[in-house]
């Protein structure tokens, strides 16, 4: 089955856009906040095909270039010509003009021009038209997974996240879900004042199989930036899923969000060990507590084994000053770990109870204010592969080689 490219979180590109007409303008700055181009670099111009000839004499020219043009007559064409002899031979070319022109259009796609559109252009279809374009260029790849495992049970795992979360999606303004995989154990919706859809084996089911309606069913929304995916409702005596199909719920959310946190409290070992290897970031919850260091240590060996190292691996030591006369000093635990923590949080029972009794983010309590500060560098940094890059495509020398994509029958024509 043929994947619609309108619900697919779209690879990292670079768009931009030369327009005339203020509506065009509103239509194309729009795409900057739109989901599926949280990863694309959208750049609006005012100007016509002059001002993308200079602009491209100087600098690389992007994945898919738009043009509005008032002018189909044979000097644009012309100018089509000059356009692809300063463009890299990847670009793709799209022309919005001023009259539904069949001849006119037939003659641009003839020559290897990506689309041609009529003013006003709805934002959906020119939505089509660019991730057609850039999932033929370059396909499809996954968001940014953020793993948040604690050393055991009680030290705040679920909290962290959540709070990690909250500051990615309201913060960093990234397009975030928070989800896990640990069923009726897990506690993941009570912060949020949210209950389960369904049982953790169905909405991985419907993860597997289920259509695009069963996937927003099972998704619930926290603002208009934060989704939750809470599963739960069966008996907690009940086998989980095995890895391979929470994976597989995993790689379906990822189609969507830019930024995936997973929270793995609860979870069976298989599914931590899977997610483990699979995220681009890791944050591992402990407390200054022995029993909780010991257990630190010992996965922190098992993710060296399983990753080749601690690439994006980052401990955060919680509830420091719980029980301060049984604490290990904070200077002593990166000798104990040999990896030093980024940083530490204090015991604040008060902020972290409020959430889960109000069913409120913690993130919406001011009194967490300085705890929500202190994470916000952690998560810009687990949130960073999502920064929209810039593509710095090599520039074609010209002559009779170089250009757009549609530059080899432009010649043909021109001659």
């Amino acid at each position: 089955m043929s994947q619609d490219v309108t619900t697919t979180l779209l690879p990292s590109s670079r768009v931009d856009c030369f327009v005339l007409d203020e509506g065009t303008a509103r239509t194309a700055q729009a795409l900057a906040d739109d989901w599926r181009f949280a990863r694309v670099a959208v750049q609006v111009y005012g100007g016509e095909i002059e001002s993308a000839i200079a602009t491209y004499a100087q600098q690389p020219s992007p994945d898919v270039l738009i043009i509005e043009t008032n002018d189909i007559s044979e000097n644009f064409i012309a100018q089509l010509g000059q356009l692809a002899g300063v463009c890299a031979e990847h670009t793709d070319a799209v022309i919005i003009g001023p009259m539904n022109d069949v001849h006119l259009y037939r003659s641009l796609v003839g020559m290897g021009v990506r689309d041609y559109l009529v003013r006003p252009v709805p934002q959906e279809d020119l939505v089509k038209v660019i991730a057609k374009a850039l999932i033929d260029k370059r396909g499809l790849s996954g968001a940014r997974l953020v793993t948040v495992m604690g050393t055991k049970g009680g030290v705040g795992t679920t909290t962290v996240a959540q709070s990690l979360a909250w500051i990615i999606a309201e913060t960093v303004k990234q397009k975030t879900i928070i989800m896990d995989a640990a069923g009726s154990s897990g506690s993941l919706g009570v912060g949020f004042g949210l209950e389960p859809v369904s049982p953790l084996a169905e909405v991985v089911r419907i993860g597997a199989s289920g259509s695009e309606d069963d996937m927003r069913r099972v998704i619930q929304t926290s603002t208009e930036q934060l989704s939750v995916l809470v599963c739960g409702g069966e008996p907690l005596l009940t086998d989980s899923p095995d890895a391979d199909s929470v994976e597989a719920l995993v790689n379906r959310v990822m189609q969507k969000y830019p930024v995936v946190v997973m929270d793995l409290s609860g979870t069976s070992a298989s599914v931590q060990k899977r997610m483990l290897s699979r995220a681009a970031h890791i944050v591992l919850v402990t407390t200054p507590m022995l029993p909780s260091l010991r257990n630190c240590r010992t996965l922190l060996n098992e993710i060296r084994h399983l990753r080749g190292g601690f690439k994006e691996t980052e401990i955060i030591v919680n509830m420091q000053g719980q029980a301060p006369g049984e604490e290990v000093a904070f200077k002593d635990i990166k000798d104990a770990l040999e990896l030093e923590p980024s940083m530490k949080l204090a015991y604040a029972p008060k902020v972290f109870a409020a959430a889960e009794a109000s069913g409120k983010p913690v993130g919406q309590n001011k009194a967490a204010a300085d705890i929500m500060k202190a994470l916000q560098p952690l998560a810009e940094h687990a949130a960073g592969a999502v920064a929209k890059e810039t593509a710095e495509p090599k520039k074609d020398g010209g002559g009779s080689a170089g250009g757009l994509n549609f530059l080899k029958s432009l010649g043909k024509k021109n001659k």
